[in-house]
């Protein structure tokens, strides 16, 4: 068993703040089972999803209504939480690549991705 933090990004934090408070209560205990083997919750996505999200995971929660794109890291002691929301259609998968995109394109958001994943994993 592995025990990890878990981390949200901003914008995994704005998603769970327009949540009904209902759904954000699901959604956080789905996040906190993150905290023992991310790496074997939920399911792998690839390149199927929306772009290639191969290495990302997701967990559905909430009978199969919320999505939770997160990564882990290499080692297992870190779940980085890039977005929340329903899986009624692909629209979580759209905005992490739009947000890989965003921070791969941006100097300034990459170098702040970079400290938050480094502080995250205890760089």
């Amino acid at each position: 068993m592995t025990d990890a933090r878990v981390k949200l990004l901003p914008e995994a934090v704005d998603d769970l703040k327009a949540l009904d408070g209902s759904a954000r209560k699901i959604v956080l205990a789905g996040i906190k089972k993150l905290r023992t083997d991310p790496a074997l919750r939920g399911e792998p996505l690839g390149s199927k999803s929306s772009g290639n999200l191969t290495g990302w995971r997701k967990l559905v929660v909430g009978n199969r209504t919320y999505r939770i794109v997160y990564q882990v890291h290499e080692d297992g002691t870190v779940a980085v939480v890039w977005v929340i929301g329903n899986r009624s259609d692909n629209e979580v998968y759209d905005e992490a690549m739009a947000l890989l995109t965003r921070y791969a394109g941006s100097t300034v958001m990459r170098a702040a991705l970079q400290h938050l994943i480094d502080l995250a994993w205890g760089k």
